[in-house]
């Protein structure tokens, strides 16, 4: 019997967290991970939750969103990296389990209530 965890009034409509290129996860699991602590107040919670996969691809979120720090920006100029400091960095955002998600090329997942106020 699979165990749903059951949503509560979370304090916070926004979590923001750093996904680590280095690490034993992989992006999606960074999302489930925020969107569960989100949606229950316990990041644990992922596993209750759609598979990020069922809204988005995740290999293609891994590709485009690989560390910086090898290929400097993300193509988003035709084909060639760009080195612009003053750029605005690359993001992706879409809704999982009723929350907006955004992701940045630095690794920055945010994860927010469409109905907070805050929520731009």
């Amino acid at each position: 019997m699979t165990h749903e965890a059951e949503p509560r009034l979370n304090e916070t409509s926004k979590i923001v967290v750093e996904h680590d290129w280095d690490g034993g996860d992989c992006l999606a699991v960074t999302i489930a991970r925020a969107a569960a602590e989100a949606w229950t107040g316990n990041p644990d919670d992922a596993m209750t939750l759609p598979p990020v996969g069922s809204v988005v691809d995740p290999d293609a979120l891994e590709s485009l969103f690989a560390p910086t720090r090898n290929r400097g920006r993300p193509a988003t100029d035709g084909g060639h990296p760009t080195a612009d400091e003053h750029a605005s960095p690359s993001r992706v955002r879409f809704t999982y389990v009723g929350y907006n998600v955004t992701i940045s090329e630095d690794g920055v997942v945010v994860v927010e209530d469409p109905t907070s106020p805050n929520e731009a």
